[in-house]
């Protein structure tokens, strides 16, 4: 399947964005789930910038 067998879209129909692409692409703030957040205030989670951090020192 290519993308010329897809149908085509209505011209009114709304743009499809992907979950993310935005924030990704540095248009719109990142947003954190509250609870997440607080799990990783607590120490319950680490954050990922933490996660490599420690699994660069458990290799070194």
């Amino acid at each position: 399947m290519t993308i010329l067998d897809l149908p085509p879209m209505p011209a009114d129909a709304d743009p499809v964005i992907l979950p993310g692409l935005l924030s990704g692409l540095g248009l719109a703030p990142r947003t954190v789930d509250p609870d997440f957040q607080a799990s990783i205030d607590s120490g319950l989670t680490e954050t990922f910038e933490d996660f490599c951090q420690r699994i660069s020192k458990a290799a070194a």
